[in-house]
């Protein structure tokens, strides 16, 4: 024997219709309507779920022009990193080279490219080069915090959708530090100008006043973060999803049971005046083919 699906009296074997004698719902065709009930809350909140979730990711980059400001100023640390704040240059009768202050020349070039960054602690203990590479190995140090603060304030940037406040105090704090260490690398060219002086003419270090640029950059995110915390995002949330996705949040908690969720959700009057015209065309049109069909 089985049970009806809608109000769980018994079927016997011996029933021949395809209604419950109890309830007088279709056997065949209750489960079906069951699925399509739960299909149809389904469908309305995961729909509006995606379109909620749309406004706000377009909403975090571009809803205000401080935002679109912010963009444009997340890109000036890293154009920053490719100034050049000094230079320091070695010429001796066995090897001539030298070095730019900048992301190629304390960054990519010790660390990837021609590995001094590893030999620097050799040639600190070297009686010639010893103080220049002690106070070279410091300036990379240094100029390290400044390369990581211009990449995270990009990131921060892309990763804007996590929420405006936070991105944008994070941003002035990761400002200030690239503004900080890029001051320090000046003041550690100064330490370096003085330990070049010692070897002669075989080490030759020079700063440039472009360092104020540089620094300049870095204040350029910090008050386009202080104009977005003025004016923050504006969400345009189509009429009714805000609902819909609270009772999605609740259903996927296990607040709430997704039979208990109303069905439709949420009607506004443009929804429903667009289903009266379309059961209005639908009668219509079923009207004609009757007359259709007796002439």
């Amino acid at each position: 024997m089985a049970d009806c699906p809608k109000c769980g009296k018994k079927i016997p074997v011996y029933q021949m219709s395809p209604y419950c004698r109890s309830c007088g719902v279709h056997l065949m065709f209750a489960s079906f309507e069951g699925q399509f009930q739960k299909d149809r809350r389904i469908a309305e909140m995961s729909m509006a779920f995606f379109r909620y979730n749309i406004v706000k990711l377009k909403s975090a980059y571009i809803s205000t022009k401080a935002l679109k400001i912010r963009i444009f100023a997340a890109l000036a640390p890293v154009i920053a990193l490719f100034i050049p704040l000094g230079s320091l240059a070695v010429n001796t009768p066995l090897y001539s080279s030298s070095l730019s202050f900048n992301v190629l020349g304390l960054v990519f070039g010790p660390l990837f490219t021609n590995g001094l960054f590893g030999r620097l602690d050799t040639l600190a203990s070297g009686p010639v080069f010893g103080a220049v590479a002690a106070e070279l190995k410091t300036l990379i140090l240094i100029y390290l915090a400044v390369a990581a603060s211009a990449v995270l304030i990009l990131l921060l940037e892309l990763l804007s959708f996590i929420g405006n406040k936070k991105v944008s105090i994070l941003t002035i704090i990761f400002s200030v530090t690239g503004l900080v260490s890029v001051v320090l690398t000046r003041v550690l060219t100064t330490g370096l100008v003085s330990a070049a002086a010692e070897t002669g003419s075989a080490v030759t270090v020079s700063f440039s006043l472009l360092f104020i640029l540089a620094a300049l950059l870095f204040v350029v995110p910090a008050v386009a973060a202080v104009l977005t915390l003025k004016n923050p995002p504006v969400y345009n949330f189509r009429e009714g999803d805000e609902l819909r996705v609270e009772y999605r949040r609740k259903y996927k908690k296990g607040q709430i049971a997704l039979l208990d969720i109303p069905a439709p959700i949420y009607e506004s009057e443009e929804e429903r005046a667009e289903k009266r015209r379309l059961i209005s065309e639908a009668y219509n049109m079923g009207n004609e083919d009757e007359e259709v069909a007796v002439k």
